[in-house]
């Protein structure tokens, strides 16, 4: 059996991990003695502090006999006396005689401050954030890190003063402040969000991926609302991470935005769970988005802090609501949908403790441990993906035993999709091995700062270029991934347009070889692949023609990736385009592993592929020829394939050269 000592050295561990702000240094008091940089000092007690504002306060010598000390952090609202407006504290510290000035730059943080602050350093004015007049510009979501200008430190006592304005009756320093070399203390920001900045992409990206699911599935609509929530999720925690800094240039206005994707949040979940469980809307989820509507209107118009405090204390008195909702629907259609709901429901055992904590955070009434509240939601979400997945595989395999008629159809969405979850996987694996990546390389450079100068340049050199070669070709692949997946789901909706005559047809002239050539570009930047016995035979080479370039495109795109695709990189590929008895001619021909009879009777087919012997190693949905035959046909025109087993394959499209009118 384990120990209790052991098991709460285990769960401690667990909430350290979870929560890095929990990590705590040693403390030192006001007036200590500091003999070096090298280590964070956290000045924690005896400092003072004042309600009023006067800027003499900023000086290195002021009248103590007013001021009370205290210990830091002291945030909240104050049992005895209003705060609201500015108040004011003071700490010193000491430098040793023999003093010199660090290597490194010196910084101070502060942590996040309610509402607007100033730093003053021996009576001058460092730096600050937000501004009180001509109009009130607030950011408590900000951790502060002051640079300590090295000229300003001196041998013997420093004094620095901390100008406080607080716009509601929340005040004080949520965390003591922390004295270390810049580098240190922003790294520390840096890796305390990166597990949130992380979480936040892979929720919009799960969200992306349902979202074309939903429109592949038709009517989806629990995909659709889950798809907004997840999206929506990955927005939230985003903004409230250093993020927000690099989408918008205001706090206020990011803060909004994050009021206003949080009170979606309950709407789409909700609606989700009436879409998955067919149910109708009743009467109290109508009057609850009412709610929501105005409250998301009416937040459009805030500006000040004491606002925003009444929108979420609005939001979270009628959050219990939203979870009544939820409750209701899993109490009267759980229990005969438990193999339905059960992914469903560990998720959100998961899910509302979090909410909890969120909220008391977000009204300021506990500090939040993000690192517990980030978990919280990838399982929730993530739980909710394998119960959709599962229901998504189960429906069509159902749906394909009965309606045999539209066996076919359903091919091609089942392909669709599960060639999608392998780009959504791959892609997941590309960007996680961009992270870690990313992540041994910071590791590496920080390393490097502690090796003498005297080390080898050209070993330097290496390490450089192996280091972004690791890092590039990860993250290149990632992208890659995502742009296949987007052309996939481009040549689906294309295919449908064709089907149903919906499609309009753009002409334009435009140059045949120059076409030609960045067809095949395309192709072969998208393959990796860079032959140079493909030949183009363009006649006469200066050919211009009027024609719908996007179905000549995809029409060209489709042969040549699949020429390229099936065939040895050493074969000969030839490309050949030419106008003859009134038709545009274009020819595609490799010297590949070729097709039976068989195949060549049913290649043409929907979700059908050829070279049953490499088809499961290459990414597709099986819907490139059918595009192919689509496109002609919608132009009036032809294509015909010559091959064999062994003898390679010859495509030829035959287009009338008038426009259709």
């Amino acid at each position: 059996m384990i120990s209790k000592t052991r098991f709460s050295q285990f769960f401690l561990g667990f909430l350290l991990f979870l929560s890095p702000t929990l990590v705590s240094l040693v403390a030192e008091p006001c007036g200590t003695m500091i003999t070096s940089f090298e280590k964070p000092v956290v000045l924690k007690t005896d400092w003072l502090f004042r309600k009023g504002d006067n800027l003499d306060w900023r000086d290195e010598s002021v009248e103590e006999s007013f001021w009370v000390k205290r210990s830091v952090p002291d945030y909240g609202i104050s049992k005895t006396e209003n705060l609201t407006g500015y108040h004011w504290y003071r700490c010193s510290f000491y430098l040793p005689d023999n003093y010199t000035t660090p290597v490194e730059p010196i910084a101070i943080q502060l942590g996040r401050i309610r509402d607007i602050d100033e730093f003053y350093l021996n009576g001058t004015l460092i730096d600050k954030t937000g501004t009180v007049l001509p109009k009130l510009e607030v950011d408590f979501q900000k951790i502060r890190i002051y640079s300590l200008p090295t000229h300003l430190l001196k041998p013997g006592l420093n004094v620095m003063a901390i100008r406080i304005y607080a716009a509601t009756n929340l005040n004080g320093l949520k965390e003591a402040p922390t004295i270390a070399k810049e580098r240190m203390l922003r790294e520390d920001v840096f890796s305390k969000e990166l597990f949130a900045m992380v979480c936040g992409y892979v929720f919009i990206f799960m969200g992306i991926y349902f979202l074309v699911g939903s429109i592949v599935r038709g009517r989806a609509g629990e995909n659709f609302f889950f798809a907004l929530f997840s999206i929506f999720m990955g927005i939230y925690v985003l903004i409230r991470t250093q993020h927000r800094d690099i989408l918008f240039e205001s706090f206020t206005w990011s803060y909004v935005a994050e009021l206003l994707v949080l009170i979606c949040l309950p709407a789409f979940f909700i609606n989700f769970m009436h879409q998955y469980l067919k149910l109708k809307r009743n009467i109290v989820l109508l009057v609850y988005e009412v709610f929501l509507s105005v409250l998301f209107i009416i937040t459009l118009f805030f500006r000040n802090p004491k606002t925003w405090i009444l929108v979420i204390a609005l939001f979270n008195y009628a959050l219990p609501i939203a979870m009544g909702l939820v409750i209701y629907l899993f109490i009267k259609n759980g229990q005969t949908n438990i193999k339905k709901v059960k992914f469903i429901l560990i998720g959100i055992a998961c899910l509302l403790p979090t909410i909890l904590i969120d909220s008391l955070s977000a009204l300021e009434i506990i500090i939040s441990m993000p690192g517990t509240l980030y978990l919280g939601f990838l399982i929730f979400l993530v739980m909710i993906s394998i119960q959709l997945s599962n229901d998504i595989v189960k429906g069509l395999e159902n749906f394909i035993e009965q309606e045999k008629e539209l066996i076919q159809m359903e091919r091609v969405k089942t392909g669709f999709l599960i060639n999608l979850s392998s780009e959504f996987k791959s892609g997941m694996e590309k960007i996680k091995s961009a992270i870690e990546n990313i992540t041994t390389n910071q590791s590496k450079s920080i390393a490097k700062d502690v090796v003498k100068p005297s080390a080898k340049k050209a070993v330097k050199k290496k390490s450089k270029v192996a280091n972004t070669k690791q890092i590039g070709d990860p993250v290149k692949q990632a992208e890659d991934h995502i742009s296949y997946m987007s052309y996939m789901v481009e040549e689906a909706i294309l295919l449908r347009k064709l089907e149903e005559r919906d499609y309009i047809p753009f002409y334009e002239s435009f140059s045949v070889s120059e076409f030609v050539k960045n067809c095949v570009a395309s192709v072969e930047n998208h393959l990796g692949q860079h032959r140079k016995n493909t030949y183009i035979d363009i006649k006469p080479n200066d050919l211009e023609i009027y024609f719908p370039k996007e179905l000549l495109f995809c029409i060209l795109r489709n042969l040549v990736e699949n020429a390229y695709q099936y065939t040895d990189p050493k074969t000969d590929i030839h490309i050949e385009f030419f106008n003859r008895d009134g038709y545009h001619q274009l020819i595609v021909m490799d010297e590949g592993m070729g097709l039976s009879q068989i195949e060549m009777e049913t290649i043409f087919q929907k979700f059908v592929r050829g070279y049953r012997d490499k088809k499961n190693e290459i990414p597709g949905a099986g819907i490139g020829l059918t595009l192919v035959e689509a496109s002609t046909n919608f132009l009036s025109g032809t294509v015909s394939l010559k091959s064999s087993e062994g003898m390679g394959a010859k495509f030829t499209i035959r287009i009338p050269e008038k426009p259709k009118k």
